[in-house]
């Protein structure tokens, strides 16, 4: 099966390198690489002219924004298999035919999400899932773009990234735009499938409570917010959305812990604010 990898880039290059490299350590034999250029310089040019004749690479362009981005990757793509990893994200070996494999052996697999790892081989999500169809709560727990592939015909029947949502979007929602687009495809009946022996590598989401990691859990909290009233959860779901920041919060107030606390009661506020926010226009 043909696979086409679409890759939203900006302001990487020995990032973008590693995943380039793990691609060609695939050694997979009917694959495209969709590199979409968000730059304002040609770093993306350089870096790509080095994997010539290793990699078939389309270069292409695109305004602000990951879903922009990615939306421009879709309308190009031509495989079988669509995938979306990140610019600073790496495969493991043999990942892209086990991905084939699987996605070949049913035609009503319409997709695989894999578990999340760094590269010391720690899982960066904290979750525990078993092996099985995906719902809307693992969707929480699970849906990031770089470990998700999805068949031709279920990404497309999605309709594109929401690009009010994610990276660059220039909107107050940071982030969502994984879960959102896997919200929407199981909302449309896709069947997708949680493997946690199907490893995609990335850095931690969060490297601490120092001030750049609260201001990216406050964009991530205020879209986690926004998708929620995009896509309603039961109450008792709702509750534990809402209610899960504050008890850490109350959990780390004996600790005097300043940043700990201030990372909690953002993540708190944000998600209030991102679900009470209106639609874009």
């Amino acid at each position: 099966m043909r696979i086409s990898l679409i890759v939203a880039t900006v302001g990487r290059s020995a990032e973008l390198e590693r995943l380039l490299e793990s691609l060609v350590l695939q050694a997979y034999p009917d694959l495209e690489v969709i590199v979409v250029d968000q730059n304002r310089d040609d770093r993306v040019l350089r870096t790509i002219k080095k994997w010539a004749g290793r990699l078939p690479i389309i270069h292409l362009v695109s305004d602000p924004g990951a879903s922009r981005a990615r939306n421009v990757g879709l309308a190009a793509a031509s495989g079988d298999i669509i995938g979306f990893p990140d610019d600073d994200c790496w495969y493991p070996p043999n990942l892209l035919r086990r991905v084939s494999g699987f996605l070949s052996e049913s035609v009503e697999r319409d997709g695989i999400i894999g578990h999340t790892v760094g590269e010391d081989g720690r899982a960066t999500l904290p979750w525990n899932d078993g092996a099985g169809l995906l719902s809307a709560s693992m969707s929480w727990r699970r849906s990031v773009t770089y470990a998700y592939f999805f068949r031709r015909r279920a990404a497309l029947a999605v309709g594109g990234f929401d690009v009010s949502l994610g990276p660059g979007a220039g909107t107050p929602w940071g982030a969502g735009d994984d879960n959102d687009f896997m919200l929407r495809a199981l909302e449309n009946g896709a069947r997708v499938f949680f493997d946690p022996e199907l490893t995609v590598h990335h850095p931690p989401l969060f490297l601490g409570f120092d001030a750049e990691s609260i201001a990216k859990r406050t964009r991530y909290a205020r879209a986690d917010g926004r998708v929620l009233r995009k896509h309603p959860m039961p109450s008792w779901w709702m509750l534990a959305f809402f209610g899960m920041p504050l008890a850490r919060w109350v959990l780390a107030a004996p600790s005097l812990d300043a940043a700990r606390l201030r990372f909690h009661w953002a993540t708190f506020l944000g998600r209030v604010r991102g679900y009470r926010d209106p639609a874009p226009a």
